[in-house]
């Protein structure tokens, strides 16, 4: 839920708090160490009031929620695989974060195999909305491959 409200948030290039405060969205969005993008469970109105904004099915919004179980473990790191985050099958224009990135148990892609690389929450965090998240990310691979290329 957190990747899709980023993303909404970029998409009128304002932060996901300034998004909350501009549709009296009343979500509290630092309840995790990586801010936003680890929403807890929301509350059925708030699910309600963003489907009639977005125009989807509230359905299709519970199924993007952050299970309870995943949302309540303060990680203090955030695990991705930079191809699959970088690379939507689905959609080349819309990066996410994956769902099942969030779950603490899983440590490799099921897509390829490798493991999952790690992101300080607190990083996360300071990002204002999915766009800032990519660009951080993308930075930190940046440098990850010229490290490895050396």
């Amino acid at each position: 839920m957190g990747s899709w409200l980023g993303r909404v948030a970029a998409r009128y290039r304002m932060s996901v708090a300034q998004l909350c405060d501009a549709h009296g969205l009343e979500l509290d969005i630092n309840t995790s160490r990586a801010g936003w993008l680890v929403l807890p469970l929301m509350p059925d109105s708030i699910i309600s009031q963003l489907a009639r904004l977005a125009r989807l099915d509230e359905g299709r919004l519970h199924e993007i929620q952050t299970p309870i179980g995943w949302a309540a473990v303060t990680r203090r790191t955030q695990t991705y695989c930079a191809h699959c985050l970088f690379v939507n099958p689905v959609d080349v224009a819309a990066p996410r974060w994956k769902r099942v990135w969030l779950d603490p148990e899983v440590t490799c892609c099921e897509v390829h195999g490798k493991p999952l690389v790690s992101i300080n929450s607190s990083t996360l965090r300071r990002c204002k909305n999915f766009d800032q998240t990519l660009s951080v990310v993308g930075r930190l691979e940046l440098a990850r491959s010229r490290y490895a290329s050396r």
